[in-house]
């Protein structure tokens, strides 16, 4: 599909944006409300961890997103595996590369959100006696504190998905928080997201573009902006980065928590195999070492606070990818049967397995330090910015 222009994803904000609000209330009395909410919230948090998504609803979900798998036309499916040869490049390059991107995701946005995975990553291990969704919500809480995500603060998140994260950060911290998606579908996905949990003080925004294209927002017009597992897909860090730096305030801050390179060798046949397997099944395509981030991220005019793992201890944990594994059972067992008694639909049990393979592996490359799934880096623009650094 061709890409959005700056101009043509202004006018599409205009159509995609969900600001959830105080009906009827000033923007003093709002922001009263909202800060009691936030201030209630993080009471909440505190005394007891979130409630996992109800019964009911995880029921409603499963079988929706394995009906759209059981009945996704042949050519989705073609498309799915043409686009496995992108992910296993070793970075995206072009725009028509990005495409494919798309193509892959139209298939893992189901499969992903039949399991705990339903925002498409691996937590960084905060609590190790907690599952991934629990330390989700601890990780983008930190993450929200870290940059200064708060009451009146407008954050950015690049890669938004489906929204999951910023619904978490905008309800936790009472930022408004605006995502950036390059895939349609996502998009359509979070504003449905947001619409069904209205609260209050609680702003979202969401937009259809391209990270790799120039952001469409003014120069210091946000306080904080963030990502989580997207920049694999990134065409030029150090452009991108620019553009991050040009659209944050000065002081402000950029969490990036995404794969990097830590013991895996290329020469090593095991590790190549591996990482063969993984890709089908977390879409990660560049894995620079984190020394390459953080260059990066000094070249673009940024200081660097923080480059680590983000897990407890600096340490990754296999367990949670195994229980990550385990959190597909059901939908692995509708579809085994379903194939053994010629029901399934063409291909279905095919693409499954193609996808379920790279748990395994994930788990064993974790275990050997292959790479992170969390590498966390925290960037701050310095408060007396550089003017070229923000000119056009």
């Amino acid at each position: 599909s061709s890409h959005l222009s700056s101009s043509r994803v202004q006018r599409e904000s205009e159509r995609a944006r969900v600001c959830v609000a105080l009906r009827g209330s000033s923007s003093t009395d709002t922001m009263g409300v909202s800060q009691s909410c936030c201030a209630e919230r993080r009471e909440a948090s505190h005394a007891k961890p979130a409630a996992a998504p109800g019964l009911i609803e995880r029921q409603v979900t499963f079988l929706k997103e394995l009906r759209a798998l059981w009945s996704m036309p042949q050519e989705s499916i073609d498309a799915y595996f043409a686009a496995n040869e992108v992910m296993g490049q070793e970075k995206i390059t072009c725009k028509e590369e990005e495409d494919k991107v798309i193509d892959w995701y139209n298939v893992l946005n189901h499969f992903c959100a039949l399991g705990n995975v339903e925002k498409m990553y691996i937590a960084p291990v905060l609590d190790a006696s907690a599952g991934n969704q629990e330390n989700q919500r601890l990780f983008e809480e930190k993450m929200a504190t870290m940059i200064g995500a708060g009451v009146g603060k407008r954050v950015l998140d690049l890669g938004c998905g489906k929204g999951r994260i910023a619904n978490e950060v905008a309800t936790f911290s009472g930022a408004r928080v605006v995502g950036l998606n390059y895939d349609k579908s996502q998009i359509d996905n979070a504003l449905q997201f947001a619409e069904q949990r209205l609260a209050c003080g609680v702003e979202l925004e969401f937009l259809h573009g391209s990270f790799n294209d120039p952001l469409p927002f003014g120069s210091e017009s946000f306080d904080a902006a963030y990502e989580v597992g997207a920049f694999c897909y990134a065409i030029d860090k150090v452009k991108l980065f620019t553009e991050i730096y040009r659209i944050l305030k000065p002081g402000g801050r950029f969490s990036y928590c995404d794969w990097c390179r830590l013991d895996y060798n290329p020469e090593d046949e095991h590790h190549v195999e591996l990482l063969r397997k993984v890709k089908p099944l977390t879409g990660m395509v560049e894995m620079p070492f984190p020394r390459e981030v953080v260059e990066a991220f000094v070249e673009a005019g940024f200081e660097v606070e923080l480059s680590a793992e983000a897990c407890v201890g600096g340490q990754q944990f296999s367990h949670v990818v195994r229980d990550t594994e385990r959190s597909f059972w059901l939908a692995e067992s509708v579809v085994n049967t379903a194939d053994r008694l010629h029901l399934a639909p063409k291909n279905l049990k095919r693409l499954w397995d193609r996808i379920r393979e790279g748990g395994q592996a994930l788990q064993e490359a974790v275990e050997l330090n292959l790479f992170s799934m969390t590498w966390h880096i925290v960037a701050r623009k310095p408060e007396l910015a550089s003017l070229s650094k923000i000119s056009p």
